[in-house]
């Protein structure tokens, strides 16, 4: 057996250590894919004002596992406590229709990496 030894030490005390909330969306019993197609596009809108408000991280759907159906997802945002991620996941326009419930959790970032190359010349970019 080939042990991998980290490139950089281990040092618990340099981790991130952001907190974020962390919102599970499960869809209803009776949501179906024409219901949400049928809010889609003011779902997508209110995430994108939360994105101009600073308080999305990211979001998008759930593509498999248990209970995934039409509805589920995953939102991380900012929020001061979990009251206020409440009534944020509260004001979700599938949440406000009933396609959806949703449960807070409060996530720690701690590691990972993002890498964005953007090219000024063509307008485009790579997200790894």
């Amino acid at each position: 057996m080939t042990s991998h030894v980290p490139a950089v030490p281990a040092d618990p005390a340099r981790l991130l250590g952001r907190d974020y909330w962390l919102v599970l969306s499960t869809p209803g019993e009776s949501t179906d894919q024409a219901a949400i197609e049928a809010h889609v596009k003011e779902h997508i809108a209110w995430l994108l004002e939360l994105e101009r408000a600073d308080v999305l991280f990211a979001s998008g759907p759930l593509l498999s596992g248990p209970g995934v159906g039409p509805g589920s997802g995953v939102t991380v945002l900012r929020a001061p406590d979990e009251d206020a991620a409440r009534l944020i996941a509260a004001d979700d326009p599938f949440v406000r229709a009933g396609l959806r419930t949703f449960e807070v959790h409060r996530w720690r970032l701690n590691e990972g990496c993002v890498s964005v190359r953007v090219s000024l010349g063509t307008g485009t970019y790579e997200w790894r």
